[in-house]
């Protein structure tokens, strides 16, 4: 600061003290910004805590206005080690008596001659048909014309086989195996053989078409075999999707056992639980940040806001709103046991929800999920108005952007009071400095004064 290295050494002023007291009561209108600022960070927290409360509340609403969450089904097996079950959204309800005949199996075959593992065979080609694809191997001498070589170059080619050589102990053997069950896997080999100086033909590979099959079929290229409610079916695979609407068999032993599909309520239970609980959070978040304590008089961060006020009455009146007609008998939350509390939450009714959900003719994914104009569900009557509050010019956002705003306000007229104030305590020490000096100079007149004239009565008493 300019001035004095040591203001008030001449004066014996407490010339910092004198400055530091006026500046705190200058300095009033920075602590009143500084309450006012914390004041406005409270409610920006709080709309903070409503906001992530109704993202829940919104991401919990939305599930209920998908129609999957209400067409779940379940598939019950009395005996799974003969087939397995399960049901998609489109399953119809309702018994059925499974008998199993015959498994889907992988169409294999060997060679039958005895081989070493360093013979080798005539170069030609090996041509392969199964599942309606043709490939095409080309056997080369010195290169792939050994037993491993054959087995190498058949699963390179991509072929739908699998092929390996088998040790017995005794000699190798040539194993392929169809990649496809059922007779549409079936295994064609056909030989063309161009080359000779081997130890073996390549035509010992042949098998089916117009040669004469030299390799041993190890298992047949069988279909499923199944029958349902008495009704014979035949599939190429042990897996079958479209035997029954919406419900995925999958075979794996002969036999016969029932398999019930039925509604399965348990995910929309979930959804609808899922709802509720963010829904009371919400209304919990709302009581806690503008409740008012009679007894210690105390008002909270936002008592009588009043998008507060707002927000409380759009949730209520969205809960308790009607959908189609007065008359329906699922026509509001209350119909399906969900039920409003005295302090504005919701309660569930397990045992009148899971009758409502079980009965077919009470219409829930309606009540929820609808979109048919004038007649929406209350999850998709939801979903809009929270897209209202929450999205860009929402009520909550233009709410929690005014507040910034007045931060940023508060921070301008905070910068403006700070030089106010820097000017004034800058004219504060100015003026003590200068009374400073003219206090030091008057006692050092004053100092002189008396030296001369206690000088003049020592000459008198002379």
């Amino acid at each position: 600061m300019a001035g004095l290295a040591s203001p008030g050494i001449g004066s014996g002023l407490d010339i910092n003290g004198l400055v530091s007291k006026l500046m705190e009561s200058e300095s009033r209108p920075l602590v009143s910004l500084t309450t006012k600022e914390a004041g406005i960070q409270a409610k920006i927290s709080a709309f903070g805590s409503i906001k992530s409360a109704l993202s829940g509340l919104q991401t919990a609403t939305q599930a209920l206005t998908r129609a999957q969450t209400f067409t779940g089904t379940s598939a019950t097996v009395t005996d799974s080690s003969v087939f397995t079950a399960t049901g998609g959204k489109t399953a119809t309800p309702g018994e059925y008596t499974i008998s199993v005949s015959q498994l889907a199996q992988n169409h294999a075959i060997r060679s039958d001659s005895a081989y070493t593992t360093s013979d080798t065979f005539n170069a030609g080609t090996l041509t392969l048909a199964v599942n309606g694809k043709t490939t095409e191997v080309s056997i080369r001498s010195g290169e792939n014309d050994t037993l491993a070589g054959i087995a190498r170059s058949i699963n390179e080619a991509r072929a739908g086989v699998s092929a390996a050589v088998i040790n017995t102990g005794s000699t190798q053997r040539l194993v392929l195996t169809s990649a496809t069950t059922g007779t549409d896997g079936a295994i064609r080999l056909s030989v063309n053989e161009t080359g000779s100086g081997a130890t073996h033909s390549l035509t010992d590979f042949a098998y089916g078409g117009s040669d004469s099959p030299t390799m041993v079929q190890t298992q047949a290229a069988n279909d499923a075999i199944f029958t349902i409610n008495n009704i014979e079916i035949t599939r190429s695979s042990n897996t079958v999707t479209d035997a029954i609407d919406g419900v995925t068999l999958g075979l794996s032993k002969l036999g016969e056992t029932k398999l019930t599909v039925a509604r399965d309520i348990s995910g929309t239970t979930s959804a609808i639980n899922a709802f509720v609980k963010a829904y009371n959070d919400v209304v919990t978040t709302l009581n806690r940040v503008s409740a008012y304590d009679a007894a210690t008089k105390k008002a909270s961060t936002l008592t009588g806001d009043s998008t507060v006020r707002s927000l409380g009455f759009q949730l209520s009146s969205l809960s308790s709103s009607v959908v189609g007609d007065m008359s329906g008998s699922t026509a509001r939350l209350s119909d399906i046991g969900i039920s409003r509390q005295l302090d504005g939450t919701l309660q569930v009714d397990d045992a009148k929800l899971k009758t409502a959900l079980k009965d077919p003719d009470r219409d829930v994914a309606a009540l929820f999920a609808g979109t048919e104009a004038g007649r929406e569900g209350i999850a998709v009557r939801f979903v809009n108005a929270l897209d209202g509050i929450l999205g860009e010019n929402g009520t909550l956002t233009s709410r929690t952007n005014g507040l910034s705003s007045s931060i940023k306000d508060i921070g301008r007229q905070r910068d403006s009071i700070n030089l106010r104030l820097a000017a004034t305590e800058a004219n504060y020490r100015k003026q003590f400095q200068a009374l400073d000096s003219m206090v030091s100079s008057m006692a050092s007149t004053s100092n002189y004064l008396a030296q001369q004239l206690q000088g003049l009565a020592n000459l008198n008493n002379n």
